[in-house]
């Protein structure tokens, strides 16, 4: 699995986009994203970006290295990411030093078939997918001692089918999950035992809830900055085979959701109600989700990261010309991974959690 390192080149290209002329111009409202560089759909994205925004290759594979989680840990000063099961498997697990650009490669117990994660007391959930023999389960990681521990592993007896992301309320201290049933599909899970949804956990308490059903793959989520929205990704028009098979064989269905659902939250924080449309990927699916700071919403595509406002238009891309499957936000930008490349993006504008995660 080689790996080479790109150009020291700053991208600061910034297209416009004419949104009359894409209305009637198919061929026009394509052209955008084909290439590394930021896409203005709205002139609100510059005040995001910045007038200095710029877009670096960091590192480049040969496999999917770069795919999902993207969790920064002030303690090593490091993002920690997984790679793809398409073109690593077993999945792999990777952290790049955020100053030397240093990558590295690491094994923790119990985390297997890893996708999402997230920050959580000052080291790493894992979303570990598991296998024909372990059960999925959320992992807590301590990257600098290596301990791991297991929160959870099943809902009152019935396994998971393969926990894909997760996110942390950090106003109840509760844990939310999603559970698409992907790692069936991909062939390295057995048949699942419950539905498609998202859970809520208590760490405190160990109980667990079922909060919301209704998707045909649940896939990426995230709080509103004041954690009054809930917003959860349903990948359906991205999967693989419907019975036993290897698992590497992925298909889009652009007949399925590519779709960002949003719900309240109640004031207790512990449910989910008044689910509506946010807003539909028109490139690939919108597959892991963040906040800023002023809310506007961030999703990995299929052309790299697109950002809507909160009222769920598109104001703009951070194109990387490939798919994006998850992002991290740090002091100063965002970590890309986009695959078999990895990106940083200089920006102005500051992820929601960075307060809680980097300083």
């Amino acid at each position: 699995m080689a790996s080479t390192t790109p150009d020291d080149a700053y991208i600061t290209r910034v297209s416009t986009v004419d949104p009359i002329r894409a209305a009637t111009d198919i061929t026009y409202a394509l052209s955008f994203g084909k290439s590394p560089g930021f896409v203005a759909y709205d002139p609100s994205f510059h005040t995001i970006i910045g007038a200095h925004a710029s877009l670096r290759k960091i590192a480049v594979r040969d496999f999917q290295f770069a795919h999902e989680a993207g969790v920064y840990v002030k303690r090593t000063n490091a993002v920690y990411f997984t790679a793809n099961f398409q073109t690593c498997d077993p999945i792999s697990l990777f952290s790049v030093n955020c100053t030397t650009h240093e990558i590295q490669q690491h094994e923790f117990k119990d985390v297997v078939m890893a996708n999402g994660a997230c920050h959580y007391q000052d080291s790493i959930l894992y979303c570990s997918q598991g296998n024909m023999t372990v059960p999925s389960a959320l992992v807590l990681v301590d990257p600098v001692t290596e301990e791991s521990k297991v929160l959870i592993n099943n809902f009152h007896g019935r396994q998971f089918s393969s926990i894909n992301d997760v996110v942390v309320n950090h106003d109840t201290g509760d844990i939310w999950f999603t559970d698409p049933t992907y790692g069936y599909h991909q062939a390295f899970r057995p048949l699942p035992e419950l539905p498609a949804q998202v859970y809520r956990f208590s760490p405190l308490t160990g109980e667990c809830w079922a909060v919301a059903d209704g998707f045909e793959m649940c896939n990426g989520l995230c709080f509103s900055p004041d954690y009054k929205i809930l917003y959860v990704t349903d990948t359906a028009a991205v999967g693989a085979h419907d019975g036993p098979g290897d698992g590497h064989n992925m298909k889009h269905d652009k007949h399925k959701p590519a779709t960002i659902y949003a719900f309240e939250v109640s004031p207790e924080g512990t449910a989910v109600y008044n689910r509506r449309l946010f807003a539909y990927c028109a490139n690939g699916i919108p597959d892991g989700i963040k906040c800023d700071a002023k809310g506007n919403v961030y999703s990995g595509c299929g052309d790299g990261i697109h950002v809507w406002n909160p009222f769920g238009t598109l104001v703009g891309k951070i194109a990387t010309g490939d798919v994006v499957a998850n992002f991290c936000f740090t002091k100063g930008g965002i970590w890309i991974l986009a695959e078999k490349e990895l990106y940083f993006a200089e920006i102005d504008t500051q992820g929601t959690l960075v307060s809680i995660e980097c300083e």
